[in-house]
């Protein structure tokens, strides 16, 4: 009887969590995550982590990373997720970015352009098959979200993006 009890609580426990976690109507966010379904890029994110598996990725966890790789300093961007690998051989590096406005976006862009190039040339004598991986990606923009994503699963990330943000 006590087992039971404790069963029941516990489901009971789960089917609440569940309840809270789901997304019912519109909320009082700001109006950017209208424009996304409502979904911020850490959570596309999770999304993306939910369907490919990355092995030693370095999450981008502050805004100083972004100017470390790339140049892109935190006033520049709304919002941004991903990581890159730190194996130091594999070159998967996923760069999902909500810049400030238009401008900035074009800015973001061409930074993210001169990474994926620099990649390319540094793994074109040396590794030819991650330069292979790296010529099968790009660099892309869609308004205000600018994306880097090279990676082997690139085709399969770049979907889940572009539904969970409606692009």
């Amino acid at each position: 009887m006590k087992r039971t009890v404790i069963v029941l609580a516990a489901v009971l426990a789960a089917v609440m969590l569940l309840c809270s976690c789901s997304s019912g109507g519109s909320s009082s966010s700001d109006a950017d995550s209208s424009q996304s379904g409502g979904k911020t890029l850490t959570d596309v994110w999770s999304a993306v982590k939910n369907e490919v598996i990355f092995s030693d990725f370095n999450e981008f966890t502050e805004a100083k990373k972004l100017k470390r790789y790339y140049g892109i300093t935190e006033d520049m961007v709304d919002e941004f997720a991903g990581g890159i690998n730190g194996s130091g051989v594999n070159q998967e590096e996923v760069v999902l970015i909500k810049a400030k406005d238009d401008s900035t976006a074009s800015q973001i862009k061409e930074k993210l352009d001169a990474r994926f190039q620099s990649k390319l040339n540094q793994n074109k004598n040396y590794n030819a098959e991650q330069a292979k991986m790296i010529e099968g990606c790009k660099v892309e923009q869609n308004g205000l979200y600018v994306t880097m994503i090279v990676s082997d699963n690139a085709d399969k990330i770049t979907k889940i993006f572009k539904e969970q943000t409606g692009i």
